[in-house]
């Protein structure tokens, strides 16, 4: 299992395509040689969003890059992988003239596919970034320094022989990113007396200290996948997962208390964590694949769409309760990252979260938090979500706890 700002980001292309035995050869009935110039592009016009950063280095970077030609009728028809680098991101390759579809990849040295693909489809459900597993190293600084971050773009272009051919691709990153939670200014406790009075230790007949306040503490992401797609399904909608791809499963102690294994934090070191939570100033975000979780009950009617709980990424919070007579005591929430009517989370996404209101006393172990029952999309706290190309989408959520 093992978030509204826009990150404005300009991957530079660091490869110049020049010609190799291959392109000089067409391949027979299927149209002439002739040239493509693609322009691969980091950044795009934007729809829907609010503002815009620079990514980090690393995150920008584009290392290598490779070529996956298709024919119309979805054949395959060759793989170019440039040899140096070029400053103008113009990579200039021969092809069968003809209406022809190209896949990028960057920064996952995928190889020339052999055997070759029998179509296009299979080849998207096939392809897969080779180099990465986000397998508990997902939240550490350095996590794509060597290689970069795998990303991918798709076009189409009708490709006439003796004409300037070009072809402009976008490409966006495969992983999202989840950062550090936020208190809101006007956080407020709003939970019944009552209920407060129980969880802490206070008698029925006594009240609830006016200075009660609630303090944020730390936190843990689960439920992370540990495999993606290598190229574009709009929307997802098409989105399939690999056969060895699973989401990194929580695990304590018998009694809930300890947290013994926990996508977000599997491999840091103890001077960073707290018993698996990452600390409330934690300033690296933690990188998560792109994910859809199981439908268990479809919306109908009155019926609510009900999710595998084990699927949906999100949060399990940690904060105390402090007041004359409360000393630090502490309680744990679990947040669901949403989308709309979906639990999905996108690629090339930033998701943000600010905690508004404490309006439930959550539960008294990390365990009974991480099981909080079946995953109900509340209306309430949905929100919208538009999909951007090639920038860091940004994905904002207030929630109350």
């Amino acid at each position: 299992m093992k978030l509204r700002n826009l990150l404005a980001v300009s991957a530079t292309a660091f490869t110049l395509l020049s010609c190799n035995d291959s392109d000089n050869h067409p391949t027979p009935g299927k149209g002439e040689l002739t040239p493509i110039t693609v322009n691969i592009k980091g950044n795009a016009d934007t729809r829907a969003l609010t503002g815009e950063e620079t990514g980090a280095t690393n995150e920008n970077n584009i290392n290598s890059l490779e070529f996956f030609v298709f024919n119309s009728d979805g054949s395959f028809q060759k793989y170019y992988k440039p040899a140096s680098v070029a400053s103008d991101n113009q990579y200039t390759f021969l092809v069968n003239a003809g209406s022809l579809t190209i896949l990028t990849a960057a920064n996952q040295n995928l190889g020339e596919p052999s055997p070759a693909p029998a179509s296009l489809a299979d080849f998207k459900k096939s392809s897969s970034y080779k180099e990465l597993s986000l397998d508990g190293t997902n939240s550490r600084s350095d996590i794509s320094t060597s290689l970069g971050f795998a990303m991918a773009a798709e076009g189409t272009a009708n490709v006439v022989e003796g004409e300037t051919n070009k072809l402009s691709l976008s490409i966006r990153r495969l992983l999202s990113k989840v950062e550090s939670p936020k208190v809101a200014p006007t956080n407020e406790i709003k939970i019944p007396d009552a209920e407060l009075l129980k969880i802490l230790g206070l008698g029925t007949s006594e009240t609830v200290p006016n200075d009660l306040k609630w303090a944020f503490k730390g936190y843990m992401v689960i439920n992370g996948i540990n495999q993606s797609l290598a190229f574009e399904y709009e929307n997802l909608t098409n989105w399939e997962r690999f056969a060895t791809a699973s989401n990194f499963k929580t695990t304590f102690s018998p009694d809930g208390a300890t947290v013994e294994t926990v996508y977000s934090v599997k491999s840091d070191d103890n001077s960073e964590t707290s018993n698996g939570f990452l600390p409330a100033g934690y300033d690296k975000p933690v990188y998560v694949y792109e994910n859809i979780p199981t439908m268990l009950q479809g919306g109908n009617g009155q019926a609510a769409t009900v999710f595998d709980k084990d699927e949906v990424v999100a949060f399990i919070i940690k904060g105390t309760f402090s007041g004359t007579g409360v000393s630090d005591v502490t309680r744990y929430w679990r947040v669901n990252l949403l989308k709309d009517d979906a639990w999905k989370i996108f690629r090339n996404s930033i998701y943000r979260i600010t905690m508004q209101d404490i309006t439930t006393v959550g539960w008294g172990t990390p365990k009974e938090a991480e099981e909080e029952g079946p995953v109900i999309d509340p209306s309430e706290s949905s929100i919208t979500i538009d999909i951007e190309v090639a920038k860091w989408d940004v994905r904002t959520q207030d929630v109350d706890l």
